[in-house]
């Protein structure tokens, strides 16, 4: 499961959810303005933060491959 917000992180949502349909669910993360610039948000609980779009997509796709 992934969890993001809308609101604090630059990611595509549909994107997003493309990637990973049914697995991903958009709300607060409690972690507003901490990572500002940056892509996040939690992968099976995990908090996962990267520079770029993409790195986050592929950190997506490593633990949907688990």
């Amino acid at each position: 499961m992934v969890r993001v917000c809308s609101n604090c992180t630059a990611i595509d949502i549909d994107q997003l959810e493309k990637l990973i349909p049914g697995e991903l669910e958009v709300e607060c993360i409690g972690e507003c303005g901490q990572h500002e610039g940056k892509f996040f948000g939690y992968i099976d609980d995990e908090l996962v933060i990267t520079d770029t779009e993409e790195e986050f997509f592929e950190e997506v796709k490593v633990h949907i491959r688990r």
